[in-house]
């Protein structure tokens, strides 16, 4: 038995978020065809597909369970059933026992999103079940139109600032961040460009966003920074500015933070490509952390639909930094040794 099969049998509706690398809804039909091994995990994260199960009975308004489950996967990133079996056999044992609880610290491979996760998943979450906005939407919305003093940030509500990102097709929300991003201060300058990455802004806002980082790293930013607008244009709809953006974080000093170099692969990763993968791994094989730590990006992004390709024509082009070399040099010998 599935998940979606246990689902049904209840009568519920399930909707399906992929929690990975961004948060974004996934497609009910696809996630039975993941189920059934019939497909690989489109978007994999550390080797585990990361979801987010929202369930709800039509008839029982009000009343709904959410699951976070940290599901691995094999070498084709196909699901590892097993492991998919456990959840299921517990929540029918619970439903079974009577138990309507949903203590998700209990479920097998659960896991708990941090508080910026949380905030735009039940963002996202409460469009769903047709649910109102939080307190926080109103007063978020009045700050960001400079009503309160952009000063006045600490009042603001992470709920809030998840409600106009999440949101930002409605409300004439994208201009108004549009309009905020010059303006707002650094703490809520991150989390809003933190945000961001779940959604795909438009050409204004993309150029809001290119526009603060020019000014920003004009100052003296740090790698928290960097990272934070890596993710921002992520999915801009712009591919030019998006490219644009990770060539101006690359070219910069903090740019060997693995932070900064994290953000770039793990949300930026199908803009590289050609001369923009060589110079994302060139910065790469000289991180601040070292081998390991070139090893470890490599072999998330090895795992991405069509990097490995990407990744064995950059290997093999022969145009590589002397620290290139020796950082693929040193991985090869890694993996042969693996191997042996």
């Amino acid at each position: 038995m599935t998940i979606t099969d246990l689902v049904r049998q209840r009568g519920a509706n399930l909707r399906i978020f992929d929690m990975g690398r961004r948060i974004q809804p996934l497609d009910t039909a696809l996630f039975e065809e993941i189920e059934q091994q019939c497909r690989s995990y489109p978007v994999p994260y550390l080797k585990h597909a990361w979801l987010a199960l929202l369930s709800w009975h039509p008839e029982q308004p009000g009343q709904h369970a959410i699951w976070f489950l940290k599901l691995p996967l094999d070498e084709q990133n196909l699901l590892d059933a097993p492991a998919r079996d456990g959840f299921v056999r517990y929540i029918a044992q619970r439903q079974a026992s009577g138990d309507s609880t949903t203590d998700k610290g209990e479920a097998p491979f659960s896991f708990k999103p941090d508080g910026h996760r949380m905030a735009y998943f039940h963002a996202l979450a409460a469009r769903e079940l047709g649910a109102p906005v939080s307190r926080f939407y109103g007063t978020t919305r009045g700050y960001l139109s400079g009503d309160i003093g952009w000063e006045n940030w600490q009042q603001l509500g992470l709920q809030g600032l998840a409600e106009v990102v999440a949101g930002y097709q409605q409300d004439n929300n994208q201009a108004l961040l549009t309009r905020a991003l010059p303006y707002l201060p650094r703490v809520p300058l991150n989390v809003v460009l933190g945000f961001m990455e779940n959604i795909s802004p438009g050409q204004a806002l993309t150029s809001a966003v290119n526009d603060r980082l020019a000014s920003v790293i004009a100052g003296e930013p740090d790698a928290n920074d960097l990272a934070a607008f890596a993710r921002a244009l992520s999915h801009s709809e712009n591919i030019e500015q998006r490219r644009l953006l990770v060539q101006a974080l690359l070219a910069h000093p903090k740019s060997r933070s693995v932070e900064v170099l994290a953000a770039v692969s793990s949300r930026c990763w199908a803009d590289l490509e050609g001369e923009l993968l060589l110079a994302f791994l060139s910065t790469l094989a000289v991180n601040e952390q070292g081998q390991n730590a070139f090893a470890a990006l490599v072999a998330d992004m090895m795992t991405l639909p069509g990097m490995r390709q990407r990744m064995l024509a950059a290997f093999s082009s022969g145009q590589h930094s002397p620290q290139l070399d020796q950082a693929i040099t040193r991985l090869l010998g890694m993996v042969r040794g693996q191997t042996q």
